[in-house]
């Protein structure tokens, strides 16, 4: 499961009813309220905690980037093919003889073009296809601060060392995953032209997109225009088509090119932890509470990607790829929670602390494109409300 607003609506749901319930616990137990300044804090075997945190985003390395398929399909240079390129295209022919026969000459009438940097010093057409490969560019990106939150259950064992508090608790947290980069990575271009002859012809002004038609006057046997009954002259349609050769030669070259990305690992991470914790006592009400123990974490990841070919002219539109793949793991863990307790009543307390979790790291993939994430040291602030009970 990936990142979401829904966890953070549960998270202010549940902060808005604690509040409620540390009210009603805080009047039963203010039923007088002179008592309020003298009572003696004793705590009771259990308790309830819930906090918000803000939690460092993880360490992501990205590598192998800087692939970009080709957008088109332009075929093999054999057969009768539809082929598609980034400056247009070349169907089959479309023409029929007198029987309805395709007509098998070699050339064919249904394609277009859109540059005149098209036009080869021969006079035929010239078509382009591009994709790009990897040249092994990495970029390392830091992660950005997520909310999150946690429900926590604990129950007291009583007192260690005359004043310490010691308790067993068990806690489920959440907290957003982001980390992300805009950059630019070297990458090979592999450049696919197929030249395709005009045999002659003269070159169509640009945008060319065959066929094309006209009218011309019908004649009759002796060569007369042929008149309509109100005295006009007949005329008919007929194919202009500059026909062009229906199988193109082709010639492949690769070079060095920039690729204009976006890379990003976003999601979630799901921890369920227990351990001990331990209640020092400051003043009365005042008091700092510390806890470590084990942890395993569920991580839940998106990885996206973006990237374009930069230097490109003369294309019909951007040479790009839009991929993302989902992934998820168990990762063990450990955690320590330091925070500083300030009680309102013997039920009902308060506090604000810091954070620490461990859980490792792992790697990722998407069409040789690598993430390692590592989650191995995250830190964050907390804070929330404890209800003894």
């Amino acid at each position: 499961m990936l990142a979401s607003s829904l966890p953070m609506r549960i998270a202010v749901s549940l902060a808005a009813s604690l509040a409620v319930l540390a009210g009603v616990l805080h009047a039963q137990s203010d039923d007088d309220e002179d008592e309020m300044d003298y009572f003696p804090l004793t705590p009771s075997a259990n308790q309830l905690r819930f906090s918000l945190r803000y939690i460092g985003g993880p360490k992501v390395s990205f590598g192998k980037l800087g692939n970009v398929p080709s957008i088109v399909n332009a075929g093999d240079t054999t057969s009768t093919v539809s082929r598609n390129y980034n400056d247009g295209y070349v169907d089959p022919d479309a023409r029929k003889d007198l029987n309805g026969n395709p007509v098998n000459d070699g050339l064919t009438n249904s394609w277009n073009y859109q540059y005149t940097s098209q036009v080869t010093p021969g006079g035929d057409i010239a078509f382009h296809s591009y994709s790009a490969s990897t040249l092994g560019a990495g970029l390392q990106a830091k992660g950005l601060g997520a909310p999150g939150w946690e429900l926590q259950m604990g129950h007291s064992f009583g007192k260690i060392a005359r004043k310490v508090d010691f308790s067993l608790v068990a806690g489920f947290s959440f907290s957003g995953l982001n980390a992300k980069i805009d950059s630019t990575v070297p990458a090979q271009l592999t450049s696919t032209t197929d030249v395709y002859a005009l045999n002659g012809q003269a070159v169509p002004a640009v945008p060319y997109t065959g066929p094309t038609y006209g009218s011309q006057n019908v004649l009759d046997a002796n060569g007369n225009p042929v008149l309509n009954s109100d005295g006009s002259i007949q005329t008919q349609s007929v194919e202009t088509t500059t026909l062009l050769s229906s199988l193109p030669a082709r010639t492949t070259t690769t070079s060095t090119t920039d690729v204009q990305g976006h890379w990003q690992i976003k999601g979630a991470y799901y921890t369920f932890r227990v351990g001990p914790l331990f209640q020092i006592p400051i003043t009365e009400r005042l008091k700092f509470s510390l806890g470590a123990g084990a942890a395993v974490a569920y991580v839940g990841i998106n990885f996206i990607v973006q990237e374009t070919l930069v230097d490109l002219v003369d294309v019909t539109s951007s040479v790009d790829t839009v991929e993302q793949k989902q992934h998820g793991i168990f990762l063990p863990a450990y955690y320590a929670d330091a925070d500083v307790e300030y009680w309102l009543t013997e039920r009902t307390g308060f506090f604000l602390g810091a954070n620490y979790q461990k859980s490792g790291s792992f790697d990722q993939t998407l069409n040789e494109r690598t993430a390692k994430i590592d989650l191995s040291t995250t830190y964050g602030v907390q804070s929330g409300i404890t209800l003894r009970f």
